[in-house]
């Protein structure tokens, strides 16, 4: 039997296969993170963030759902279990308002009614202390607890907890379609399934031919020169000893820039063509070989994007290995957030609000334009470069294989930046895009506060970012959130979304955080609405494309 044959056999066993799995097939899956209600067509899940009932939507909404909607006394019951640990109750999508015909109550999806045979009587009891409840029903909002009265009524603008919901589309696209029309959708998909089989496999037959025939073209033109060269890509180069020597004038202390030196310290130099770079040079390791090295250099030499600090080339000398990058030249953010070069201007708000929107388009191209894509583990402050016009731009990208996980691991801890890492890095040593979601939302925290993610508060204490900011957000002082630096102080409207879109990054389910794509839609637009806002104010703040306060300032920051 020939190798069409074959397939075709396979074919037909796929076919059976996939029409008796996918009839019975009903539901579907929650994400991450979330339950499945009762009637298995919506999931639910409770957030323990505190805020009104008009941002507790907008964040279910930003999850792609709304605030729960109960049907049922199941569903009501099984809400109840999830709000258990919340003592003053959960937000779910009921809400009140006024209207021509009188006041009105509704669900906020707009797809549910309020079901009258199973929750009989008026939607909920309006908790009331006063005769002000009774003027003004329109305030009115909806509360899950565990008491005796399932749902209560109150004001909107209070803080609690609230329960968001998605609907499960493949069990109502199923529900609605009778039994003969998904049989006629099963069919289509098999026809379709089929014809892409057969599809494919003729691509591989035709591909593996090609590849054959390449691999003797290959094989007969292999060139003998040395391996180096052959390991080193025309887009970068292997630089000698010797070069490096004459760059940074022999690693000299007037070459070296400001910053950290325990693992070999980086130095400013000079190339041929009048260029400036930076030379890394790295903790020595027995771990690492010469191929080994220049392969991930290749890697990470393929990465281009404005935002990205670019590598330029490397060297390998009996064990001692270089990186060269090119020069930033207003050095690392941390310096300009916590101790502001001599000569040099503090931070403005237009200025922070470019570096946190550069930095995220860098990120964001690392998880969606490079394939597979790369997760940077360590952003951080000091990872940031600034350039004359205060753009950022992002360090160490792919470097972390150069460096002993041993040795990474220690200076994390050593240098403090155990704050930004993800929680199910920390305990679980899982390592996803969005475990650089969560170290972007602490850095941006940081950014337009001024705090550390973590500071000494006694002898032997230490407070996170997130301890002394919550509070501050719970009582919707947004203001004092602000680094004192900072003079021109945008809307407290501005500060609340950008304090959002942290707290957004920060959960602590990995699956319910924004992807970085959306992360810096969001922050374009805060930045829009900023820009209108000084124009229509006359403002004068510093624009963020002006001259550097301090062009001659040197990096000071190490690559990992």
């Amino acid at each position: 039997m020939g190798l069409g044959g074959v397939n075709l056999v396979h074919l037909s066993y796929f076919m059976v296969f996939l029409y008796t799995f996918i009839q019975p097939r009903a539901g579907a899956s929650c994400p991450a993170g979330w339950e499945n209600g009762p009637s298995k067509s919506k999931c639910f899940t409770y957030v323990r963030n505190f805020l009104p009932w008009n941002r507790s939507e907008a964040v279910c909404q930003g999850y792609g759902g709304h605030l729960a909607a109960l049907a049922s006394v199941e569903e009501l019951d099984f809400v109840q279990n999830l709000c258990a640990t919340s003592s003053s109750g959960c937000w779910i999508g009921g809400y009140g308002y006024n209207s021509s015909l009188g006041y009105v109550w509704q669900w906020s999806d707009n797809r549910s009614n309020w079901n009258k045979n199973v929750f009989p009587g008026e939607p909920f009891h309006i908790i009331c202390n006063n005769a002000s409840c009774n003027t003004n029903p329109s305030n009115s909002c909806t509360l899950v607890t565990n008491s005796h009265v399932a749902l209560v009524g109150e004001r909107c603008d209070k803080s609690h907890g609230f329960m968001c919901m998605l609907y499960q589309d493949t069990v109502l696209a199923e529900s609605r379609c009778s039994h003969r029309q998904c049989h006629q959708e099963y069919f289509i998909i098999l026809v379709v399934v089929s014809v892409l089989i057969l599809s494919t496999t003729m691509a591989v037959v035709i591909w593996l031919l090609i590849y054959k025939r390449s691999k003797k073209r290959r094989r007969s033109h292999k060139s003998s020169g040395p391996a180096a060269a052959a390991l080193v890509p025309p887009s970068w180069k292997v630089f000698t000893m010797e070069e490096l020597i004459t760059f940074t004038k022999n690693f000299s202390e007037g070459s070296r820039l400001p910053g950290k030196t325990k693992k070999g310290g980086t130095f400013s130099g000079t190339l041929l063509d009048g260029s400036r770079v930076a030379v890394k040079r790295l903790k020595r390791s027995s771990l690492q070989r010469k191929k080994e090295f220049y392969s991930e250099i290749r890697r990470v030499a393929h990465l281009h994007h404005p935002n990205l600090v670019a590598v330029k080339g490397c060297c390998y000398n009996h064990g001692d290995r270089y990186i060269v990058y090119e020069f930033v030249a207003n050095g690392p953010l941390d310096r300009w957030l916590h101790n502001v070069p001599r000569g040099g201007r503090c931070l403005d708000w237009a200025m922070r609000m470019k570096i946190a929107t550069t930095l995220a388009q860098g990120i964001a191209f690392l998880h969606d334009k490079v394939k597979p894509h790369v997760v940077h583990r360590n952003i951080c402050a000091s990872n940031v470069l600034l350039d004359e016009e205060f753009g950022a731009h992002l360090l160490g990208v792919g470097l972390s294989r150069c460096v002993p996980w041993e040795a990474m691991n220690g200076r994390t801890v050593m240098a403090g930046t155990h704050g930004y890492l993800a929680p199910e890095f920390v305990y679980r040593n899982e390592l996803t895009t969005k475990s650089d979601v969560y170290s972007f939302g602490v850095l941006l925290l940081e950014i337009i506060s001024g705090h550390r993610p973590a500071q000494a508060v006694e002898s032997s204490e230490w407070q996170t970012i997130f301890e002394w900011a919550t509070p501050l957000v719970q009582s919707h002082r947004y203001q004092e959130l602000l680094d004192p630096a900072i003079l021109d102080i945008p809307e407290a409207g501005v500060i609340q979304k950008v304090v959002d879109l942290v707290y957004s990054c920060t959960q602590h389910v990995p699956s319910v955080r924004p992807r970085m794509s959306h992360v810096v839609h969001q922050l374009q637009q805060l930045g829009l609405r900023a820009a209108a806002t000084e124009q229509s104010v006359g403002g004068t703040g510093i624009s963020s494309r002006g001259t550097s306060p301090l062009s001659a300032f040197e990096i000071g920051a190490s690559l990992v």
